[in-house]
């Protein structure tokens, strides 16, 4: 028997785990936590503030989560498939492709996962009447990873602004598909909401979920212009075209020191209306856990003169939308009562 486990676990480490790494495990765990908890925590209570009800099953906002996972796992897998060169310079420690996990294994688990995926998203799609509208994004979504990997990540600016749209639709994409159900189930009442308050619960909700999509976006361009120039010994050697190739490592520090600041006084704006109407908690949550971080990765980045000091910027930059997702836990039990 012992030895069976032990030979299990031997079958185990040497499959499971480098797919594991391939399929960036813990990213794909952020990911789903994100769209639950814009589901539970921000969504949800908006909704029972009007009397109002999600409309999606929790069996078929699972399915809606896979669907996301899916095509996320597709796309890193596509994405280290095609970098394996450059991997091999810029990070040779973490290549899993040839080492762990076998070229075409590789692209036949992105041809699964994504088809998955899409089709999970299809049928939501088709089951909620809104089939030719969202659909198209889980379509768009594995095409655009797949197109990013292969030709806009190396160009111009051009694979960063289209992996951060892809990061920003994650939150978004819940309220993509419960909202036109509440539309369909509380219309009169929304009407009503419409014509004495002037707004709706449903605008409330796209304009909060806006928002973490808007900040998603933010935080992921400033994640790849660091991780560019991180990168930039390899991807110089294989002809990428990015930020710090093009423009040199002292402009390009300017630019991602500029898009922080931008970042900081967008959410000082916030800030000041937490502060105003003596919201306390929320203001020093803020203070301490992204505009805080957020000046250390101003300082380190600007100065980083080697590439382990953008390594732990990027880092930085991942915990801070991380805290960013738990204040909604906090929003709901201690803000919202």
């Amino acid at each position: 028997m012992a030895a069976a486990e032990k030979e299990r676990t031997k079958i185990f480490s040497i499959i499971m785990i480098p797919f594991l790494k391939l399929i960036r495990l813990p990213n794909l765990l952020i990911i789903a936590f994100t769209q639950y908890m814009i589901r539970l925590c921000l969504i949800e209570p908006l909704l029972k503030a009007s009397g109002f009800e999600l409309q999606m099953s929790n069996l078929e906002f699972a399915l809606l989560v896979l669907a996301v996972v899916f095509i996320s796992a597709g796309g890193y897998i596509i994405n280290d498939y095609f970098d394996v060169r450059i991997d091999n310079i810029n990070k040779p420690e973490q290549l899993v492709i040839d080492k762990g996990v076998k070229r075409r294994v590789a692209m036949g688990a992105h041809a699964v996962l994504s088809c998955l995926g899409v089709a999970i998203g299809i049928f939501l799609s088709w089951k909620y009447n809104i089939l030719l509208s969202r659909s198209t994004l889980f379509i768009l979504s594995v095409i655009g990873l797949w197109f990013y990997s292969t030709t806009f990540k190396h160009q111009f600016f051009t694979g960063n602004i289209i992996i951060s749209l892809l990061v920003g639709m994650v939150p978004f994409m819940v309220t993509l598909f419960e909202v036109p159900l509440d539309i369909i189930k509380y219309n009169t009442q929304l009407v009503e909401q419409q014509s004495y308050l002037g707004n709706t619960t449903t605008s409330g909700i796209l304009i909060w979920t806006g928002a973490y999509s808007l900040a998603a976006f933010g935080l992921s361009l400033i994640r790849e212009m660091i991780k560019d120039m991180e990168d930039v010994e390899g991807d110089m050697q294989y002809g990428c075209r990015t930020i710090p190739i093009v423009l040199g490592m002292k402009k390009a520090k300017m630019i991602a020191s500029s898009m922080i600041l931008l970042f900081m006084a967008g959410i000082g704006y916030v800030q000041h209306y937490q502060y105003v109407s003596n919201n306390k908690i929320s203001f020093f949550y803020f203070l301490s856990l992204i505009q805080l971080p957020l000046l250390l990765i101003l300082i380190r980045t600007s100065t980083a003169k080697e590439k382990k000091h953008f390594h732990v910027s990027s880092v930085m930059v991942k915990i801070i939308m991380l805290a960013g997702i738990i204040f909604l836990f906090l929003l709901k039990f201690f803000l919202w009562k």
